[in-house]
């Protein structure tokens, strides 16, 4: 069993501050404000541990770098194109249909991932404004 340590609860505590699913890189500079002591290192092994062991989810989007969240029942990704922000979709998560595609396959899905891509709220505000 792996020790709760006052640094993981930190990167912890962050991760739940954060609610945008931030990469390990905004984490690092989200807690290294308020803790310059805490290496970039140790922020991406915490990260990394605490997805291995369930805690946290690694989000894989189409983005050179993964971002994290939580453990949160299923649910689907948006992902901003303009400002890469990955955002909770607001559709139910259903599996049923990728369950029955599968039945009579020999393959074993173990799990799956839909990224909705496009352009946030925020970011079509913008380029309204800029195209005044």
């Amino acid at each position: 069993m792996e020790r709760n340590t006052l640094q993981k609860q930190i990167v912890k505590n962050a991760l739940k501050s954060m609610h945008n699913h931030p990469t390990a890189t905004e984490v690092y500079n989200y807690i290294h404000k308020d803790y310059p002591s805490i290496s970039k290192a140790t922020v991406f092994r915490i990260l990394n541990n605490c997805c291995t062991n369930g805690e946290f989810m690694k989000v894989d989007v189409n983005d050179k770098e993964a971002h994290y969240e939580l453990k949160n029942p299923p649910h689907y990704h948006m992902h901003c194109r303009i400002c890469n922000k990955i955002f909770d979709a607001p559709i139910p998560f259903d599996d049923s249909l990728i369950k029955k595609g599968f039945e009579n396959s020999d393959f074993f899905v173990e799990g799956h991932s839909i990224e909705f891509y496009g352009v946030c709220k925020e970011c079509q505000k913008k380029k309204e404004i800029n195209n005044e």
